[in-house]
């Protein structure tokens, strides 16, 4: 079983949504500001605020949609987790982690995935051209990662983390 296979089966074999369902909820009565201040938070971006969830050995990262993620409107979001679910799809694509989506109503959604660390030195040239096939990969599928692509790893395997501009090709 190669590094990818073998997180993906990890990735979903501790992936419990009924217990991520009940932690995105917990975080969502919070306002973003006194999320900031949780145990479990790692970090945020313009979109999004993620946080640490321990599940069977493997750290997963949550990534919950801030609310200038999810004031684009119904049908922003809706498009977005048509491109995220045609971009999950994807075989044989690097750089495309397990990830599931949750959407608990229109103003609470997470993307989890397994929580990467920064990659390896010995990585990054690899990574770049990774980067390029997976663009290529998700033209050919219509769609664009309209931001620059952040890359971690877990165990060795890759993967961009920042999913929040992900959209079709107009």
């Amino acid at each position: 079983m190669n590094r990818e296979t073998h997180l993906r089966s990890r990735f979903y074999n501790v992936f419990d949504s009924a217990a991520l369902t009940s932690f995105v909820a917990r975080l969502s009565e919070m306002s973003e500001e006194a999320r900031r201040g949780h145990t479990k938070f790692i970090g945020e971006g313009a979109h999004f605020q993620s946080f640490e969830f321990a599940a069977g050995g493997l750290a997963l990262a949550v990534n919950l949609a801030k609310m200038s993620f999810v004031r684009r409107g119904d049908l922003a979001i809706a498009r977005w987790k048509d491109a995220l679910s045609l971009a999950r799809n994807l075989e044989h694509v690097d750089l495309i982690p397990p990830m599931e989506l949750l959407a608990l109503n229109a103003n609470t959604i997470a993307i989890v995935m397994p929580k990467g660390e920064i990659v390896s030195k010995t990585r990054g040239r690899h990574v770049e051209s990774l980067i390029c096939d997976t663009a290529k990969a998700l033209s050919r599928a219509g769609l664009v990662l309209d931001d620059y692509p952040q890359v971690r790893e877990v165990e060795g395997v890759p993967f961009i983390i920042d999913w929040s501009d992900l959209c079709f090709v107009i």
